[in-house]
């Protein structure tokens, strides 16, 4: 007995598509190829990000603030009893 399947649903034939159809990879420079001359620009002139430890904690302004009051923060607990003469 055959299941009835909805009307988006219908059988794969395996004969339309073969192994060499499918593509699986995504290639910027394929997809550049067909774009207009101001985005090709575009790409071509954005440098290389570099990674590392500090421009990846100053990239932005909030983080950098974070960063800041997380040490002032850590500071201040380190040097508040000698402040008040606990020490």
């Amino acid at each position: 007995m055959k299941e009835s399947m909805g009307p988006d649903v219908r059988p794969v034939d395996e004969t339309k598509i073969g192994e060499h159809d499918l593509v699986f990879y995504y290639s910027r420079e394929h997809r550049l190829k067909k774009a207009s001359p101001r985005v090709r620009s575009l790409y071509e002139n954005v440098p290389k990000p570099r990674f590392g430890i500090f421009s990846s904690l100053f990239d932005t302004k909030p983080k950098a603030m974070l960063l800041i009051v997380i040490v002032v923060i850590c500071l201040l607990s380190l040097f508040l009893p000698f402040l008040r003469g606990g020490g």
